[in-house]
């Protein structure tokens, strides 16, 4: 399975990235791709909230492989289908972290809309990861 995704480094400590990642009712004051998320409390295994973009498209996500300071994986329904997994990751690095995201496609059309999409997606990753970044060092 292929995947499509960016990384970078970041002066804050993974504790820092963990608390603004984690919680998706604050994703809209630091991700200008996000207009709202719902979610009852921070991600955990199994748990479903909906997200709106700033396109006003709106999406049911489910949170699974939760790891306490080191990221998570979201899934929603993409393309016919097709399901999108988010892979967010902070990864000690110095004093401070790496931080990553990318998504894999599965499902039977996945080929399809990977070869279409996905280089295009993951470059929308890039602003995600400067936002998290300076707001996890300004915090």
């Amino acid at each position: 399975m292929k995947t499509y995704g960016f990384s970078r480094k970041t002066a804050a400590p993974p504790d820092r990235v963990w608390a603004l990642w984690s919680d998706p009712s604050n994703w809209s004051t630091w991700n200008s791709g996000i207009q709202s998320a719902e979610l009852d409390g921070l991600v955990a295994n199994g748990k479903k909230g909906r997200m709106t973009t700033n396109r006003g498209t709106v999406h049911d996500v489910t949170f699974h492989d939760v790891r306490e300071e080191r990221g998570f994986s979201m899934s929603m329904a993409g393309p016919p289908m097709t399901t999108f997994t988010f892979n967010c990751e902070i990864t000690p690095d110095g004093s401070g972290s790496t931080i990553a995201q990318n998504v894999a496609m599965t499902g039977p059309t996945a080929f399809l809309f990977g070869a279409m999409m996905g280089d295009e997606m993951a470059k929308h990753f890039v602003p995600v990861l400067d936002d998290l970044a300076k707001a996890a060092e300004s915090s």
